[in-house]
């Protein structure tokens, strides 16, 4: 595939932080990467840092090994739901699931 992730399904606990590893193919190098949310549509694109409440998004990219690698930290159990790793057009769904700290 054009694009894919090494993990469909990721999980962490409320307060850590995951990371997401997107694979993309040769012809979409030169294209934009994001990560995006499906519920709002909301995207966050490569070298960009947003912190929203308290979590934060940041991704980085190695283009050589075709990889842009999303790293959310501080998480909230309403930052479960899906994602979606981008190139270009495509797009590839990745589920989080934020498991409730222990008290």
């Amino acid at each position: 595939p054009d694009v894919s992730v090494v993990n469909s399904s990721v999980s962490g606990h409320e307060g850590g932080d995951i990371s997401v590893e997107c694979l993309y193919g040769s012809r979409y190098q030169n294209e934009n990467k994001k990560w995006c949310r499906y519920k709002d549509q909301s995207c966050y694109t490569v070298g960009r840092t947003d912190t929203s409440q308290n979590s934060s998004v940041q991704i980085s990219e190695d283009d050589r090994r075709r990889i842009f690698t999303v790293l959310m930290t501080g998480l909230r159990l309403t930052d479960s739901g899906w994602y979606f790793c981008s190139a270009g057009e495509l797009l590839y769904p990745v589920q989080l699931t934020v498991i409730e700290a222990e008290p």
